[in-house]
Order: structure tokens, then C-alpha cells, then sequence
């Protein structure tokens, strides 16, 4: 019989204290100092991207009430599929441990004893910790463009879509069905990643974590992550050849027809280079965010 902690539909009031989580308030505070930063830094140099702020900034001060109503939704969409998960999808799917020692067992029935490579402790954590990160990016890549490219699929990732005004909860703006598949990514990739890692070094593994994240995430989601669901126009400038910047995943919502299909990568932006998907930040111009007309519901 399936046992079920109750506690844990509790668990997203207290996000804002965990640091594995994108509304961490330390990512939220370091986010708000690099708007501030940005801010102010067109303000003082007359840069012609400051009236493209201050426009944005004027626009979002004349609808508080749909950005009351989109917050609303992005609330209500995560408290219910936080509960799905925990009373659906975890007790069905299993957890990334169970499907660890499923593929290291495989891996035992099918190759024999483990390789136990010998490798210094310090240097296996590393190997860990960034194959963790960029398994985990590249499989988010491949399910966010599969949720754009199969109809079915965008049937409900629209959803995630539909937020013409965007904010740090938009993130949560998910279908039950795409949290599903979310999930099941997760397990998946994880599982796979560490039950190699298990059976390559005999259990002798360990991740670089900050506060319970993985240390690559981490710094990430410290570098303004909160900015990508919002209205401020953040450019890493050269950077954005390695990493997505704010700006390029707004350009992703917006509705441009120039913009679509563009920028699906979450950290590395060398999936969508490949993809022939990559645009820079570098648009000078305010967004506007919600369905395009071809795919409006």
C-alpha cells in the first residue's frame, strides 16, 4: 500500500528558505540588486534600452489587475500541481533513488562488477556534479522543444505561454499533464546520471552542493534566474554564447513572429546553437509576452 507524507503538500510555503528552489530569497534578492543595478546603470549613461525600461515599467503600472489575475493562476497552478505530484506522480513514477539502483543493477546483471575506477574523491564529486547539470539541461532542452514542436504536446504547454505579464511565479505556470512529464524528466535523468556514477565508482559518490542545490544550479539561479519571468531585459552581452540570459528566455515568451521557436535551452545555451534556435538578447525593443496569433487557443 502506497504511504503518502501529507506534511509534504505543505512543503511550498517554505520554498523561499529552500536553496534548491528558483524562489530561494536569496535568489529573489539577488535578482532585485541586479534589476536595481541595471536600472540604474541606463539611467546614468542615457542609453537608448532605458526608455525601452521605462516603457515596460509604464505599460505594467496601467494593468495591475491582469497582473493580479496572471499571478493568481501562476499561485493556484502551484499549489495544485505541487499536491498532484505529491499524491500522484512521486507515488506512481518513484523517486530519482529508485531508478539510481534499478540502472545500477542493470548494469551489474549486464556487465558484471562494478568498474570501481580508481579516481581521487574530490575529482568524482566534480565529474558528478557537472554530468548531473548538463544531463539535466540538455534533457530540459529536449522536452521543452518537443513541447513546442509535437501539437499535442503544445496543446498543453500553451498554458506556460499564455502569461502576458510575467513575474518570478510564472515559472509554476504549468498544465498537470506537462508537470507530469516534468517529473518523469527528472527521475529519469538523475536516476540515469547516478546510477552510471554508482556503478563506474562503487558508490563512491557524492554531489558540490550549496544550502542542498547542485552547485552549478546554484550559482545560476544567484545570477538574476528570477529576471527570466519578468519584464526587465537583462543581456549577459558576450556570456549569452555560454549561458541564457533573462532577456533571450523572455524573447522565448514572446509573441513576436520573429521570436518563435527561439531560445528553448534553460542554462546552456550550446543546446539551441546546435538547434539552429539560439538568437541573442540584443532586441532593443519592449516585448510583448502571451500566445502568438498562429497557435492562440
Amino acid at each position: 500500500m502506497l504511504s503518502i507524507d501529507f506534511n509534504l503538500l505543505l512543503e511550498p510555503f517554505s520554498y523561499v528558505l529552500q536553496g534548491d528552489k528558483r524562489i530561494y530569497w536569496g535568489f529573489l534578492l539577488s535578482s532585485a540588486l541586479i534589476a536595481l543595478i541595471y536600472s540604474l546603470q541606463f539611467k546614468s549613461h542615457g542609453d537608448s534600452l532605458a526608455e525601452h525600461l521605462r516603457e515596460t515599467i509604464r505599460i505594467e503600472l496601467q494593468r495591475p489587475l491582469q497582473a493580479w489575475r496572471s499571478t493568481l493562476l501562476d499561485l493556484f497552478l502551484f499549489f495544485i500541481n505541487h499536491s498532484l505530484r505529491v499524491l500522484l506522480v512521486i507515488p506512481v513514477l518513484g523517486s530519482q533513488l529508485g531508478f539510481a539502483l534499478w540502472v545500477n543493477r542493470t548494469l551489474y546483471e549486464v556487465g558484471g562488477d562494478p568498474l570501481n575506477i580508481a579516481l581521487p574523491g574530490m575529482l568524482i564529486s566534480g565529474l558528478f556534479t557537472l554530468c548531473f547539470f548538463v544531463a539535466d539541461d540538455l534533457s530540459r532542452f529536449l522536452l521543452h522543444i518537443a513541447m513546442h514542436k509535437a501539437p499535442w504536446l503544445w496543446n498543453f504547454h500553451k498554458l506556460h505561454h499564455s502569461a502576458k505579464v510575467m513575474t518570478p511565479l510564472t515559472l509554476y505556470r504549468f498544465h498537470p499533464v506537462e508537470m507530469g512529464l516534468l517529473s518523469l524528466r527528472s527521475i529519469l535523468t538523475g536516476g540515469l546520471v547516478s546510477g552510471v556514477f554508482i556503478y563506474c565508482f562503487a558508490g563512491q559518490i557524492s554531489n558540490w552542493d550549496i544550502l542542498g542545490a547542485n552547485a552549478f544550479g546554484f550559482v545560476f539561479n544567484a545570477c538574476a534566474a528570477n529576471l527570466r519571468h519578468s519584464h526587465i531585459p537583462l543581456s549577459f552581452g558576450r556570456w549569452e554564447k555560454l549561458f541564457i540570459s533573462p532577456v533571450q528566455h523572455q524573447i522565448h515568451h514572446s509573441n513576436a513572429q520573429n521570436h518563435w521557436d527561439k531560445n528553448f535551452g534553460s542554462c546552456l545555451s550550446l543546446w539551441d546553437q546546435i538547434a539552429k534556435s539560439w538568437v541573442s538578447g540584443n532586441v532593443g525593443k519592449t516585448l510583448e509576452f502571451g500566445l502568438r496569433p498562429s497557435k492562440a487557443p
